[in-house]
């Protein structure tokens, strides 16, 4: 049975949709394939070599810092999937284009959980239900057996780093700072950072701060550049690089968002900024459930104490020594 899992998402999801495949592979009879945007598709070779792939980024969706897809590169990615012959599609943040596209790519069985041009509409067991349990729902329907618990951790025999990288983030100890996301609302102020990058001066630690060119210029504006600090944006880093930067690093903070995500399954001591309505139904589950600062309804319900403390917590219980490597 060739199952195709559709996750035309960002980098966030595109890891959780690493799961499913993970539990699809498993089963014996069963050829699991992906689709994801092109913008997320270096998340996918992290899980191993030889996963068959198909990217392109959809032509009604503009990802962070992209244009929109075209619409002729994608009716041939459609076309290409229809070639392979695929009995199902599993579909994760299902509408109605997503389902319209898997029906188009000759797909008979089309398994969501909403939208038009389904086959199978599976209803999760709650409003507030996390979407790997929906996930898992979607895999049962499929299979018509339940899979267990679907989780996503990554231990990447490769990365595909630069020289330049390697050679970089082997050298002494690392923590991984991302300040911003793709939706404001969710950033925790940016001088509440303050203490965090204070904390990793005095441990002697070196800073990678996750930022585009607009949001370094930004970051420097508030805080004070007397830390040992590099911007992803300056090392050109692609998803690859940078996660073998959270894989070397010692500790990760960020807003909840993608990379709070990569770093989860990566297993690198994380601590998020997460809106506590959110809690259930994404919260990261990779191979380090992270330490939570939990807002209602705006980040700078947050103290920096707040941070500062569970950094400093984490890092107090998780040591690492420098060049250590938690996938390799």
């Amino acid at each position: 049975m060739r199952i195709l899992i559709v996750t035309l998402d960002n980098v966030g999801d595109t890891l959780i949709s690493l799961a499913v495949y993970r539990a699809l592979r498993a089963q014996p009879g069963v050829e699991p394939a992906l689709l994801t945007k092109e913008y997320s598709r270096d998340i996918i070779p992290l899980a191993g070599d030889g996963i068959e792939h198909y990217h392109c980024d959809p032509f009604w969706d503009r990802s962070p810092g992209k244009e929109k897809g075209g619409f002729f590169k994608y009716l041939r990615t459609l076309l290409a999937i229809r070639a392979a012959g695929f009995d199902a599609a599993i579909i994760l943040h299902a509408n109605w284009r997503k389902n319209l596209s898997c029906l188009l790519a000759g797909i008979p069985r089309r398994y969501a959980l909403k939208g038009a041009f389904a086959t199978d509409q599976i209803k999760p067991a709650a409003r507030d239900t996390h979407i790997l349990d929906s996930s898992r729902k979607l895999v049962e329907a499929a299979l018509g057996k339940d899979p267990g618990e679907l989780r996503y951790p990554v231990s990447p025999s490769r990365f595909g780093e630069s020289p330049r990288s390697a050679a970089l983030f082997s050298s002494g100890t690392w923590a991984v700072l991302h300040p911003f996301s793709g939706n404001p609302k969710r950033n925790l102020p940016l001088k509440a950072w303050t203490g965090v990058l204070q904390l990793f001066k005095e441990r002697r630690m070196r800073v990678l701060v996750n930022a585009g060119p607009e949001e370094k210029e930004l970051f420097n504006s508030v805080l004070t550049a007397d830390a040992d600090r590099v911007f992803s944006c300056d090392l050109d880093l692609d998803i690859r690089n940078l996660a073998f930067a959270v894989s070397r690093a010692a500790i990760f903070v960020g807003n909840n968002s993608g990379p709070l995500h990569l770093a989860s399954a990566l297993g690198t001591p994380c601590l998020g900024i997460f809106q506590k309505s959110w809690v259930n139904k994404i919260s990261p589950r990779g191979k380090f459930l992270p330490e939570l600062a939990l807002f209602e309804d705006d980040p700078s319900e947050i103290s920096a104490g707040e941070v500062l403390a569970k950094a400093d917590k984490l890092l107090s219980v998780h040591v690492s020594a420098p060049c250590r490597s938690r996938n390799c």
